[in-house]
């Protein structure tokens, strides 16, 4: 965390009617929020007969930093059957400054609706513990680009011009 350190110099104005007083960290207590958190830092300021004060310092712990990551690899298919299904483990570089593991999730597929080529646009979210969330997206291309197959039919002959058979795509 970035919580700094009890430090008692950060104590800076303590004074005593009778010498220079010590000052000692003596405890942080927490809210228990998170997004932001309130840490109350107290220390303690005592003259040399024993007597004391507290003064405290305020520290919020408040991440607002974004999670990155990058876009996932692209895909090209051949078929609208052949689009992979939804995988949040294609994103493989998720990170934060604050939260261990971001978490990842499916947002959406968005199509161009255009046909030969088809170009899918798939969406994931990365967000922390604090919800900053970012986007990031995979194009999958649907190109079939494989030439269609068939066999000629079989041969015709005919006497004359008029017997030549009508056309029959069957």
């Amino acid at each position: 965390t970035d919580v700094p350190a009890p430090d008692i110099s950060v104590v800076t104005d303590e004074n005593d009617n009778n010498g220079v007083p010590v000052v000692a960290f003596i405890s942080d207590l927490s809210d228990g929020n998170t997004c932001p958190e309130t840490i109350t830092r107290t220390y303690s300021v005592t003259d040399i007969c024993g007597n004391t004060i507290t003064v405290q310092q305020t520290i919020i712990v408040d991440d607002t930093t974004l999670p990155t990551a990058s876009n996932p690899a692209p895909v090209s298919v051949q078929c609208s059957a052949d689009v992979p299904a939804v995988d949040i483990t294609v994103v493989t570089d998720e990170a934060d400054n604050c939260t261990a593991a971001p978490v990842v999730a499916h947002v959406s597929d968005v199509s161009d609706n255009n046909t030969c080529a088809e170009v899918i646009t798939r969406t994931y979210s990365v967000t922390d513990d604090c919800g900053n969330s970012i986007n990031v997206t995979q194009t999958i291309t649907v190109d079939d680009t494989t030439l269609p197959t068939a066999s000629n039919p079989a041969p015709v002959s005919v006497q004359c011009s008029t017997d030549v058979p009508a056309v029959d795509i069957t």
